[in-house]
């Protein structure tokens, strides 16, 4: 059964490396608290963790902050936790709270790039773009803009923003300005804290993509052959083959980071995985259509819904996502590592 991935998000090796456990005594400490009678400390599915997967009919546990903060606290209670391994799953919390931010803030530059150019030595972004990047509104950016403006620090014409051809575009300067601006005005909390973190992880982001290789549509092809060969043209999800049996069985190669969004992984071939078209259409139906961006996260998602029976491959895609997380790394050197 899928799970929310903003709630359980703490990994139980690293819940375990916190408090200085391994993950053998983590699990049996979560088993005795999970058939504990004492409500005070008892440990529930689904609200203190969720089962990922199951390896030889073990389960892999995935945390909510709840779910670290009660083995801790039942640590604590019973004199076993010292005040590092204490102060460890604190930091791991807060760590994981920043990559969640940075996540999202990657991903909504990634999927709102497309008004970047590079101008008079400078990237520039319009102020639509902008917008979504923030996630706010248009009207509470031009606000924000105004206040910058009447400020002891304002933007400099050509420098921070710019109006060309009609539309009003902003730099990377301008856009750190909003970001502090922002995170100092906004009433929420946790739309300031995101608002702050624009300003360090979007700039590498739009600098990388502004050079990022757009490969040719004869290599993306050549990437999908090669793709259906390693996975001997067979669907990677239903195991079906397309043979003289099966002649009405077409196969495709899904991307796993979508093509267009991101484009430089668009022929590595690890980013795509032979299925049936059929399930591909199915697929992109399910997550709002072929016009909408989509990770190996989203598909994922898709298999552990439509397809919870397959224990396998759904190991096989998280191993996968680890792998090709890894290959963002090295197309975008100059980024904080991503851990969402």
């Amino acid at each position: 059964m899928p799970f929310d991935k903003e709630v359980f998000y703490i990994e139980e090796i690293k819940l375990a490396e916190a408090l200085g456990l391994n993950q053998q005594s983590l699990d049996e400490i979560v088993d005795f608290l999970q058939a504990s009678a004492d409500e005070s400390i008892q440990l529930k599915e689904w609200l203190h963790f969720a089962i990922q997967n199951y390896v030889n009919k073990q389960p892999i546990r995935i945390f909510s902050r709840e779910g670290a903060l009660a083995i801790a606290s039942y640590l604590d209670l019973r004199g076993d936790a010292t005040k590092i391994a204490l102060n460890g799953v604190i930091a791991l919390l807060e760590q994981y709270s920043l990559n969640q931010i940075d996540g999202k803030i990657r991903r909504a530059v990634y999927e709102n790039s497309s008004s970047l150019v590079y101008r008079n030595k400078r990237h520039w972004l319009s102020r639509e773009d902008v917008v979504k990047i923030f996630m706010t509104t248009s009207s509470r950016l031009i606000r924000a803009f105004g206040d910058i403006q009447r400020s002891d620090f304002p933007m400099r014409i050509n420098i921070d923003f710019e109006d060309y051809d009609g539309l009003r575009f902003f730099s990377l300067s301008g856009l750190e300005k909003l970001s502090i601006e922002l995170s100092l005005k906004l009433r929420s909390e946790e739309r300031r804290d995101y608002c702050k973190r624009v300003r360090e992880v979007a700039p590498p982001v739009l600098k990388f993509l502004a050079i990022a290789p757009s490969p040719e549509p004869k290599q993306i092809e050549q990437a999908m052959n090669f793709a259906k060969n390693r996975d001997k043209k067979t669907c990677q999800v239903t195991g079906v083959v397309r043979d003289k049996y099966n002649q009405r069985i077409e196969l495709v190669g899904h991307h796993l980071y979508d093509k267009k969004t991101y484009h430089f992984l668009s022929a590595v071939p690890d980013n795509i995985l032979t299925i049936d078209k059929k399930l591909h259409e199915d697929f992109h139906q399910w997550n709002g259509g072929t016009q909408e961006t989509c990770t190996i996260d989203d598909f994922i998602d898709y298999v552990e819904w439509r397809y919870p029976e397959k224990h396998e491959l759904i190991l096989t895609l998280h191993n996968k996502q680890i792998d090709l997380r890894s290959k963002l790394a090295k197309f975008q050197r100059t980024l904080p590592e991503s851990r969402d």
